[in-house]
């Protein structure tokens, strides 16, 4: 594949993902814009559908920075709507309604409305076929309204029924999604971009995987449960729009910048890949512990040190022990929750003083009882760190925590 061939599909694949995303974003300012006798359904009928007692809404999404608002791009909107109508009965009809909502390169400063004769000439398809006598393209005239079997009175039922809605660029766009969280959770703009929306993006996508239609349907005050205002889940959709580098910097910046300015208890679960080895696992906690722990900060006030907790789902006992083994070797001073061999867990070993003869630099938990018991114990503001292959582990939402899906240790460590 030649240079431009290559940056040409990456082009395109960023604008596939940029697209999901503002689907994503459109359905996140349905839900909100819900009033409390509305459901919304998402990847239903369209991509969102609203139901309220007497009227359903249907919306389809699109983004086309780089194509203009025209009959075409209308006509791949509306045929697949038209043909959803007839199928209804007449009374069934009534209730419905048909949003084109979107962002286009270039569209009349007012959103369009469309007659009979407007749709009329939309419906009429052009394509070349190749004319089997001469072997030359030549153009067809396709006429669709006769094509679905409309009448004249459905379409113009229809047409009263259907709207265009043109809304922002993709950054103004995901911009008012954020005002629209402020306003609903009341929280801070900052709160809202490095939390909020983060959570609601990914509730947004796991809402749109799922197979049924009864589960991917939410409400205003279920989806804003979702999204709790001290938890930040970030989506693979991130990762895959901006990649990689892009995507660790900017977590980077917005969580991990200001190394070390307050003493809370940072609990940090590792997910890691089965690919990942002791040698990786080693080094980035080896990193963590050189960026979260203040035992090498020898006039650091003892109510003022820290040291980071460790939890390692899908570890096993061995490679915890060898890992254990390593860190000790470099010099390390950990606790687990262990005095002695053969005793029982205890917060109170797990959570011994980091102080200036004995500097704890890590401390690990084996099981998620010993997690939330920790927690428990913890007497500071705790902040719960999750870097994960896979799904996050569960962790109780009055908890502050960070979600960031991840590929590999080496990916995390240019995260932390």
């Amino acid at each position: 594949m030649a240079d431009s061939d290559a940056i040409e599909a990456q082009r395109e694949a960023t604008a596939t993902i940029r697209g999901y995303i503002y689907q994503f974003d459109a359905s996140i300012l349905a839900v909100l814009g819900a009033t409390s006798d509305e459901t919304v359904t998402v990847e239903g009928v369209e991509d969102f559908d609203v139901l309220a007692g007497e009227t359903d809404t249907h919306g389809q999404v699109k983004y086309y920075e780089a194509q203009k608002l025209t009959n075409a791009t209308v006509r791949d909107a509306v045929l697949p709507m038209l043909e959803g109508f007839l199928r209804y009965p007449a009374d069934m009809r009534k209730r419905k309604r048909y949003v084109l909502y979107g962002h286009f390169k270039q569209a009349p400063e007012t959103a369009p409305t469309y007659c009979l004769a407007d749709m009329q000439h939309i419906l009429i398809q052009r394509p070349y076929r190749v004319d089997a006598a001469t072997g030359e393209k030549v153009r067809v005239e396709v006429n669709l309204q006769s094509k679905v079997g409309a009448t004249d009175d459905e379409i113009s039922d229809f047409c009263s029924r259907f709207s265009v809605k043109l809304s922002e660029a993709f950054d103004a766009h995901r911009a008012r999604v954020i005002a629209e969280l402020v306003s609903a959770l009341g929280v801070s703009k900052l709160e809202a971009e490095h939390y909020s929306y983060p959570s609601a993006l990914t509730a947004m996508a796991a809402l749109s995987s799922v197979t049924t239609k009864s589960a991917r349907t939410t409400n205003r005050a279920a989806f804003l449960q979702l999204i709790r205002p001290n938890v930040a889940i970030y989506s693979a959709w991130a990762l895959r729009e901006e990649g990689e580098n892009t995507y660790c910097k900017k977590i980077r910046e917005l969580h991990f910048a200001r190394l070390n300015i307050d003493s809370r208890e940072r609990f940090f679960i590792l997910t890691l890949a089965q690919t990942d080895s002791i040698d990786e696992l080693h080094e980035l906690v080896q990193h963590i512990i050189g960026r979260w722990s203040s035992h090498r900060m020898g006039r650091t006030p003892a109510k003022e040190r820290y040291a980071p907790f460790f939890f390692l789902p899908g570890v096993t006992a061995a490679t915890l022990a060898a890992l254990k083994g390593r860190l000790v070797g470099d010099g390390h001073k950990i606790t687990d929750g262990f005095a002695y061999h053969g005793a029982a867990f205890s917060t109170d070993h797990l959570m011994l003083p980091q102080t200036r003869d004995y500097p704890v630099s890590a401390r690990f938990v084996g099981s998620a009882e010993e997690l939330e018991a920790a927690l428990a114990a913890a007497k500071r503001a705790r902040l719960v760190i999750q870097l994960h292959v896979g799904d996050p582990h569960d962790v109780a939402p009055a908890i502050q925590q960070i979600a960031i899906p991840i590929n590999s240790a080496s990916m995390a460590r240019k995260i932390v």
